[in-house]
């Protein structure tokens, strides 16, 4: 394993050779900005292989969407390559798009392009396909939904019915990223479609063009001067693996970073009262949730779900460990969003959990493994989920890993339990929080629907699946309100795999000479609009 010097001593050598170094001052460069953050989730920069608030962070920086929400109303969305959009009678979208954007390579962007990569999204099967793969389209419809009308529109065609907003939010993020179609395909290798270049390398039009990453290690990105909406403020900008809280508030309080992310609680409190620090607070459509797989024969039993779910004291865990990451959280939509359903969900009870397990014929309880990442606050989480569920007899083995050893095994539903977290681009809207948690219209592993947790975890009901696709192919949102809280209610009654134990809030800790540092819902943080203070 690498000692933290031996690390420290890389990303000196890397940055000597690149050329920057931080001044002796306490003060990073008025010119660059210097991001901490535990990267051992990041493990790719392809678009259509990712899900990670990580590498959104990168993604959103090299890469442009056609359209993007406001950072500040995420019910709102902004035209980004696309200038305009025109929603048809029957769910088409038709994208007019800009027509002065280039490619960091000096390409300019073209209709093809983006016909290219969103069917690319769908063709390779990876974690991007299965957005696509839920609105109905697949390998075999693809190239008719996803065309190309005139020089300067993009046509998406639906293949079922779902309201247009929803796709728009979806593609707003880095799955809808517009990737240069000719640099891809001259570094593809046996029809992968550039899969095994673009996991490190990039072929955007985004702000900021990358040089270099080392896993666990340095990002590296450079200003690109030719972007269409104007050069950004900063020369580069350098993420730098720091996975240890402590040595984030450190770097922070001497001047060292400019930005924080994924610090402990303690820290984040101890930032709150530096008077060169300020600590933003982002509310997230997600949460932190125990999931169980119903390929376990003991979890498939929808009375030790039910047990195990009363055995959690959400209450403990979101006033002693969740100040800054998070919300209580009782249901799948939480209050004063449409479908919020009154007086139905988590409940802590110790003796209903025992009582259960026993009638369950588990009165002695059983042992599990359980994911997790290795992060805060992943980890406190499990250690208090584990001993919650120390008390009834259930013995979880935490098994603390980078994204690949966690979501690896829970993306391919070869997993007994663990702790996640959800997020939706869908902000405002109650089938953003819904779909991720219980939607899953084809349970077969083949389907690999590996977005949504109700596939993961092999936990399907057909009327579930039926209410959620009618209330997204309606505009009735008096009608659709209805319908989500009945999902909610049918979902409880159906005992669900996946239990939100906090609804989801992305802290970080940034220095107040940054100016228009803006957190994002949706973690498509942009850095463009990033400037510095002397």
């Amino acid at each position: 394993m690498r000692t933290r010097m031996g690390r420290f001593a890389v990303v000196a050598a890397t940055a000597a050779t690149l050329a920057w170094a931080l001044p002796a001052a306490a003060k990073t460069p008025k010119d660059q900005l210097i991001v901490g953050m535990n990267m051992a989730n990041l493990t790719s920069l392809d678009p259509h292989n990712m899900n990670s608030y990580e590498s959104h962070h990168i993604l959103a920086n090299v890469y442009d969407t056609l359209v993007r929400t406001d950072p500040k109303d995420p019910g709102k969305l902004l035209p980004r390559l696309a200038e305009s959009w025109q929603e048809l009678p029957d769910g088409t979208i038709k994208f007019k798009l800009r027509k002065d954007v280039k490619f960091h390579s000096g390409r300019v962007v073209t209709v093809d392009d983006v016909v290219w990569s969103m069917r690319r999204a769908v063709k390779l099967g990876l974690l991007g396909s299965a957005y696509f793969t839920e609105w109905g389209y697949n390998a075999k419809n693809i190239d008719e939904k996803f065309r190309a009308e005139g020089a300067d529109t993009f046509v998406m065609e639906p293949a079922m019915a779902i309201a247009p907003k929803l796709k728009l939010y979806t593609i707003a993020r880095a799955v809808g990223a517009v990737l240069d179609r000719e640099t891809v395909l001259k570094n593809e290798k046996d029809g992968d479609l550039g899969r095994g270049w673009l996991a490190s390398n990039s072929a955007g039009s985004g702000p900021f063009s990358l040089v270099r990453w080392n896993p666990n290690d340095i990002v590296l990105l450079d200003r690109f001067d030719g972007y269409y909406a104007g050069a950004p403020k900063m020369r580069r900008v350098v993420v730098r693996h720091l996975p240890e809280s402590q040595t984030q508030r450190l770097q922070l309080e001497k001047g060292d970073l400019d930005v924080g992310i994924q610090l402990t609680t303690a820290d984040i409190d101890g930032h709150a009262a530096k008077p060169a620090i300020a600590i933003d607070r982002i509310p997230g459509a997600g949460y932190y949730f125990m999931i169980m797989s119903l390929k376990d024969p003991d979890f498939a039993k929808p009375e030790v779900r039910k047990a195990v779910r009363y055995c959690i004291d959400y209450d403990g865990i979101n006033k002693n460990l969740m100040q800054n990451y998070g919300l209580p959280a009782r249901s799948y939509i939480a209050k004063g969003i449409p479908g919020y359903v009154e007086g139905i969900g988590n409940e802590y009870d110790l003796d209903k959990c025992k009582a259960g397990l026993a009638a369950a014929g588990y009165p002695n309880g059983f042992k599990k493994t359980f994911l997790t990442l290795s992060s805060p606050p992943y980890a406190e989480i499990s250690t208090a989920i584990q001993a919650n569920l120390a008390k009834a007899g259930i013995i979880l083995d935490i098994r603390a890993g980078n994204g690949d050893q966690t979501y690896g095994p829970m993306r391919n539903r070869q997993f007994e339990s663990g702790l996640g977290r959800s997020s939706s681009a869908v902000q405002a809207d109650p089938d953003g929080w819904l779909r991720t948690h219980v939607y899953n219209p084809d349970n077969t592993d083949a389907a690999k629907l590996s977005n949504l947790l109700g596939w993961r975890s092999s936990w399907a009901v057909p009327e579930v699946n039926r209410l959620m696709d009618e209330a997204a192919s309606i505009s009735d949102e008096a009608r659709r309100a209805q319908l989500y809280a009945e999902v909610v209610k049918l979902s409880e009654a159906a005992v669900p795999s996946v239990i939100p134990v906090s609804q989801r809030v992305d802290p970080f800790a940034k220095a107040k000479r940054l100016q228009n540092y803006v957190g994002d819902a949706t973690w498509m943080v942009r850095w463009d609009i990033v400037d510095k203070t002397d």
